[in-house]
């Protein structure tokens, strides 16, 4: 009887503590954790897409907008380049309008050239008498047009040749193309050659020199335009931060990148279990791998849009918040992975359980 009635008082003394716990008003605070990884504020990269063609972006990662795309469009079977300008270093800093380096397109620098050249002539064609050039001059344009006609022979032969190594997969598609452009070229300066020639043993007439005339100013406009779009090809970094060469390069090559890290944007994936619970300018605790240092965070936008991501084989349903770094620390860098502590209201101990059953058993 009297082990059955201290029984019943531990079970009393258990219920009345459980009530206590349940509808004491005192409160704890709601927190959950995610992980999430560093961004800067801005960035400016130059890429390659698959294709192997350029690109620049201007990202934003405060707002998420792409503020400014420019691609660089280079002829089927030119070789681009990138090349970097002098004196420029891996993670120097560099001001807003500084040049980094430039794309090279090597048939853009032949064509100048060629067009250089027809001006050249074409001057000279001016300067002669009506009853032609003098003998000194038709035999250089005679000579030139004698090896235009034997580059042309062995471009064609190298062409044809490559087209059937290609088709039968013995060479690659870029030694291809070169082999189509040194023929395109070729059948370019024959054509030039002979015009030239023709030209120089015939004589012009009023009205011709006139064309001669006309043909000058021509060429000289589309020297300007090509030279106008050259300069489009200079690298000019529309902000200032770090410069940073990419060595490791992903499916779509980022080969350089310049950082505005005067502040950095936290991104947290958050499930959407404990989207009733996000709200503005909550405080974030970043947990930072193999630092002891506590960084703090303020949430400024969280995305109405849910997205599904994967995680150890299991696809998770989310939406992102991202918050404002409170404070720079030398322990963070763009793209780096961290841990996040969200906190949210001060609930009671019956609201906390109530929510964990939400989040974890509904």
């Amino acid at each position: 009887m009297r082990h059955g009635f201290r029984k019943y008082i531990a079970l009393w003394i258990i219920l009345i503590l459980i009530g206590s716990v349940l509808f004491f008003p005192f409160k704890i605070q709601f927190n959950f954790r995610s992980s999430s990884w560093i961004q800067p504020l801005k960035k400016w990269s130059v890429r390659t897409d698959l294709e192997g063609n350029f690109y620049s972006e201007l990202e934003n990662f405060e707002t998420g907008a792409v503020e400014q795309s420019t691609s660089y469009r280079f002829d089927r079977g030119d070789i681009a380049t990138l090349k970097l300008a002098k004196g420029v270093r891996n993670n120097a800093f560099v001001n807003q309008e500084d040049t980094v380096g430039w794309l090279y397109s090597r048939m853009m620098e032949e064509k100048i050239k060629q067009l250089e050249n027809l001006i050249l002539v074409h001057k000279q064609l001016l300067n002669s008498s009506q009853t032609g050039e003098k003998a000194e001059i038709v035999e250089n344009l005679r000579q030139k047009m004698i090896l235009a006609e034997q580059q042309y022979d062995f471009a064609s032969k190298n062409y044809e040749r490559s087209r059937v190594l290609f088709e039968d997969s013995v060479i690659t598609a870029n030694e291809y193309e070169i082999a189509e452009t040194a023929f395109l070229t070729a059948a370019t300066n024959i054509g030039i050659a002979k015009s030239e020639y023709e030209i120089a043993i015939t004589g012009e007439k009023p009205e011709e020199i006139r064309l001669i005339e006309e043909q000058i100013l021509a060429y000289e406009d589309e020297i300007r335009f090509l030279k106008e779009t050259k300069t489009s090809y200079l690298l000019t970094s529309p902000i200032s931060g770090k410069l940073v060469f990419n060595n490791y390069l992903p499916e779509q090559y980022e080969y350089l990148s310049v950082t505005d890290t005067a502040g950095y944007i936290l991104y947290i994936p958050v499930k959407v279990q404990y989207r009733p619970y996000l709200q503005d300018n909550m405080t974030v605790e970043i947990i930072v791998p193999g630092s002891n240092e506590r960084l703090k965070a303020e949430v400024f936008d969280i995305s109405d849009k849910v997205d599904n991501i994967l995680a150890n084989m299991i696809v998770y349903q989310v939406v992102f918040v991202k918050a404002l770094v409170e404070n720079k620390s030398p322990v963070i860098a763009p793209g780096m992975s961290v841990q996040s502590v969200l906190s949210g209201d001060r609930v009671t101990i019956k609201e906390y359980i109530r929510r964990s059953i939400d989040i974890h058993f509904r």
